[in-house]
């Protein structure tokens, strides 16, 4: 298990939560959307080479919600995400982890907040990005990120995977959440990244559902 996913009982309990949650917000969508509305949590295999956006438009909480109103002047590009960019610079040209800065930002944040992801002390930190290069070479030699639900047993759908919204204009926009899975599937050059669906705006209901015929594996309809 990462260091920092959580544990088995917190895991069991939000399996159960989202299950619950999962089957109102289905059931209300297909009544307002019809058969192929947005499911909560659902996995979509997105074209890694589409995500160059990024955008905070809700949580993974707000998993299929149709809104309205779409936050234009919060986009921004992907590779100017701090994150991303260390990442980037780490994995593709090999430039250490505390030169990219990324280890003292999170230790910064550590000083001010107490904790990030779960992580409270240097070591916790270093052991985290030794996890990650050691996931970055299993994925390259894969060629494919794992669904969430082949990684924790009872996880309901895509959740806790990488976020991505779809705009009015029908493209994915990254969520803000799964950084780290993301930067692989870039740097890694992947064709697809297994995301959980955030928020979709009316206007681009349409471009979910050509999302949803991308990738290695087409499950429109899931189950919770």
């Amino acid at each position: 298990m990462s260091i920092t996913e959580k544990n088995g009982f917190q895991q069991w309990r939000r399996n159960l939560n989202s299950r619950i949650r999962a089957r109102r917000i289905d059931a209300r969508n297909q009544t307002l959307y019809g058969p192929h509305a947005p499911q909560f949590a659902e996995r979509l295999w997105v074209p890694t080479a589409e995500l160059q956006y990024a955008v905070k438009a809700g949580s993974a909480k707000d998993s299929a919600r149709v809104i309205d109103q779409w936050p234009a002047n919060r986009v921004i590009r992907v590779i100017d995400i701090d994150t991303i960019r260390a990442c980037l610079q780490h994995w593709r040209d090999g430039v250490s982890w505390e030169d990219t800065g990324i280890i003292e930002r999170m230790m910064r944040h550590i000083r001010e907040h107490g904790k990030v992801d779960r992580l409270s002390t240097l070591a916790q930190v270093e052991a985290r990005y030794d996890e990650l290069d050691r996931l970055f070479e299993a994925v390259t030699r894969a060629g494919q990120l794992s669904p969430r639900q082949a990684l924790i047993a009872g996880n309901v759908r895509e959740e806790g995977g990488p976020l991505v919204h779809i705009g009015p204009d029908g493209a994915p926009y990254f969520g803000r959440k799964g950084h780290h899975r993301l930067a692989i599937a870039l740097a890694g050059n992947l064709d697809y990244l297994p995301a959980q669906l955030g928020v979709v705006h009316v206007d681009g209901l349409s471009g979910l559902m050509r999302l949803r015929s991308c990738g290695p594996g087409i499950d429109q309809r899931q189950p919770a």
